[in-house]
């Protein structure tokens, strides 16, 4: 009778039709971060397709060289054993794209590192909008300075101006 079978295999093809329709990015690599599983939410975010990023190092591959935090996490990881931050990375068009992004060390049935799974949500709009409401934030304040510094001014000068209409008459 292998009908317990059967259901436990249409439940694995369930979940993984579910983890397939996730937006966010999942990656897995071993400990010594070559990607083993590389979700089809990846290839749409990076641009690299499954079968060219299995294998190779997500460091490398995705590493913003100007960008440490994902060395660092690396290290966290594998102390801790979860990691969460934002990560600068680059997509096979050497875009940066801006990742929120959250680390899980994955241990084996005797308890040792096997592998991290790194779920990352796309937040570069986000970032680019931010900063762009903070330089809003700081011209507006620079007017509202300008103002007060203008009128300051004219409130020295008036009497200055009256004292020279004055002396003019006289």
């Amino acid at each position: 009778d292998i009908t317990g079978l059967k259901r436990a295999e249409g439940r694995v093809k369930e979940q993984a039709a579910l983890i397939d329709k996730a937006r966010d990015v999942i990656i897995v690599t071993d400990v010594a971060g070559s990607i083993t599983y590389w979700h089809n939410s990846a290839e749409t975010t990076y641009g690299w397709p499954a079968a060219e990023a299995t294998g190779k190092n997500a460091h490398e591959l995705l590493q913003d060289k100007s960008d440490h935090t994902s060395s660092d996490a690396a290290r966290i990881i594998l102390q801790k054993g979860e990691w969460s931050g934002e990560l600068q990375q680059i997509s096979r068009e050497h875009k940066t794209v801006i990742m929120q992004s959250r680390w899980t060390l994955v241990n084996d049935s005797d308890g040792f590192p096997k592998s991290i799974m790194m779920i990352n949500t796309d937040v570069t709009e986000k970032v680019k909008l931010e900063k762009q409401f903070l330089r809003a934030q700081r011209m507006e304040s620079l007017g509202t300075l300008a103002s007060g510094i203008a009128h300051d001014l004219n409130n020295v000068l008036s009497p200055i101006i009256m004292a020279l209409q004055i002396l003019r008459d006289k």
